[in-house]
């Protein structure tokens, strides 16, 4: 059973570490380049509260083959850079490139290489060459979401796996992380934490077994030991340079209001299916709950479904309002007198079901200005529950609706490491319009998984925002954080990108003000500002 402390991501990592390597590691990664990143990157200005965006760059080496195609030294790099991600995210960052998609190779740039071929010696016999391997130097460069706490720093040191670590995978996991998930090499990746005890022992004893072996080589420039050609961990360093910003950024809300009306598309998956107390449907509820205290002029509604009738245990309880429902799924009090003590599982349990698998509808009639032109229009608030994550439970095709439809799109649950519903690759250019909107994802490292969204969406950051989060959501305060958002579209206040991501944290009961790196980006070419589109709301019943 999940524990309050789980999150969307299924693990919990927060203590930093810095590793040192050997010499001759070090001297491999140093590099003379102390530029900024490269110019596609240089204008991808990232707006955080509780986090900066940083470029970052990473310089480090593989062992192939000699003779290895460019092809073959990208796939190698990868398989090294990849569980940095695990590492980075023990230390509260959050890296943006996806590394599981047949495009990663295409990260490596291969215009970076330097290749020299090593002899690979046993130092017990220094002068017999056991065989020879080509060592590929490379640059890996990337967008990070960095914690305040260490926006300062240019450079962050940590250890990633070297060569085939599958072959010995079932160590890393009992050795190199916390969280013992089932997942064998697969998972790796994702929860490799170089801090641990165990893990920091076995770096510690390699790192000088490798030192002691190399003093015994002869020409230590252009020859690895045997044991080096297997070593199971290298060290690296992280350089962080900084994302320029220079101004406030807004939604663009005139552009969201231009016609009179606000669509917003908030999708909640469960955890455990047909619980009572599942943290999916708390968060539906809150979510609700939230919205409906903050605009009460929005009514309830779910098409072919009377939700102010609940049918239980031989008797009807009439007149519910969707403000008591949440009592009873969230706070578990208040409940109608036909409910016994013993029987309030149960009860929760139909409730949820009424309200499940439903298109719950929170709407308003309002009126909007914008520039002194007034027009008359409404707010709908759409909510969804139920199975958001198997391939065969219709939420793609529900996502693909909403895309077409909304102007602010929410989901909140899980990601399954982003291959769920919401994947960016199950869906293409024509699935959304030709016009601006906004899509918040409140889940498992969701920065790492769909910014890749802009590059098919029409117009690309021109017509999309992302407000995405660097680390993974605890279940825990999801949906009240979700809410939070959309309450921004629908108060009238207007308020910029910072302001809305300081008001989405969350106390929650072991940590206070908790933020989990959230962002938004795609916000460099927003045009609103208070100023030069003056802006009005109001709510009519």
């Amino acid at each position: 059973m999940r524990s309050r402390m789980t999150r969307f991501g299924y693990g919990v990592s927060c203590v930093a570490l810095a590793l040192a390597g050997c010499a001759t590691d070090e001297a491999l990664l140093e590099g003379d380049d102390d530029s900024e990143s490269p110019a596609d990157l240089a204008t991808s200005e990232i707006t955080g509260s509780n986090a900066v965006g940083r470029n970052a760059t990473i310089q480090s080496y593989v062992l192939v083959r000699v003779g290895a195609s460019d092809a073959e030294i990208q796939r190698a790099a990868v398989q090294q850079i990849r569980p940095l991600f695990g590492a980075l995210k023990a230390m509260d960052v959050g890296l943006g490139n996806r590394l599981d998609t047949p495009a990663a190779p295409t990260f490596i740039d291969a215009r970076t290489f330097q290749r020299d071929t090593v002899d690979v010696v046993d130092p017990a016999h220094p002068e017999t060459r056991v065989s020879q391997l080509m060592r590929v130097r490379f640059t890996y460069t990337d967008r990070a979401i960095v914690t305040l706490r260490l926006g300062s720093s240019r450079a962050l040191n940590t250890t990633t796996l070297f060569g085939d670590y599958n072959a010995h995978a079932d160590d890393i996991v009992q050795q190199c992380q916390t969280e013992k998930m089932d997942w064998g090499a697969s998972g790796i990746w994702y929860n490799y934490e170089p801090q641990t005890g165990s893990c920091q022992s076995l770096i510690s004893a390699e790192t000088a077994r490798l030192a002691a072996e190399r003093r015994l080589l002869r020409n230590g420039d252009r020859e690895v030991t045997v044991n080096e050609s297997t070593r199971w961990f290298t060290p690296i360093s992280v350089k962080l340079t900084t994302i320029s910003r220079s101004e406030t950024k807004y939604p663009d809300y005139h552009r969201v209001w231009d016609d009179g009306q606000l669509v917003i598309g908030s999708f909640f998956g469960e955890d455990k299916h047909d619980d009572p107390n599942d943290y999916g449907a708390r968060n539906f509820f809150t979510y609700i709950r939230t919205v409906l205290q903050a605009r009460p002029e929005l009514r309830v509604a779910a098409a072919g479904t009377d939700l102010t009738r609940v049918t239980f245990n031989g008797a009807t309880i009439t007149n519910v309002t969707a403000l008591q429902v949440a009592q009873w799924i969230v706070d578990k009090t208040n409940y109608p007198t036909q409910v016994p003590l013993a029987m309030r599982d149960a009860f929760r349990q139909t409730v949820i079901r009424q309200w499940r698998d439903k298109a719950v509808t929170l709407s308003a009639s309002v009126n909007v200005s914008i520039n002194g032109t007034a027009r008359a229009g409404g707010a709908q608030v759409r909510v969804y529950y139920g199975d958001e994550e198997g391939a065969g439970t219709g939420a793609v095709q529900r996502y693909q609706a909403a895309f077409r439809d909304v102007d602010v799109f929410q989901y909140t649950g899980h990601s399954h490491l982003g291959s769920g519903p919401l994947d960016a690759r199950n869906y293409s250019a024509s699935n959304f319009p030709n016009r601006y909107q906004v899509l918040m994802i409140n889940s498992c490292v969701s920065f790492n998984y769909y910014n890749t969204f802009f590059a098919m969406h029409p117009g690309g950051t021109l017509n999309l925002d992302t407000v995405t989060n660097g680390l993974p959501v605890f279940l825990e305060g999801s949906g009240l954080s979700s809410a939070r958002f959309a309450v921004a579209f629908l108060d009238g206040r207007f308020r910029s990108y910072a302001d809305i991501l300081g008001g989405m944290r969350v106390d929650l009961p072991w940590e206070r003000g908790h933020d989990a790196n959230r962002v938004a980006d795609g916000e460099t070419d927003n045009t609103f500002t208070p100023t030069r589109q003056r802006m009005t709301l109001a709510f009519t019943r």
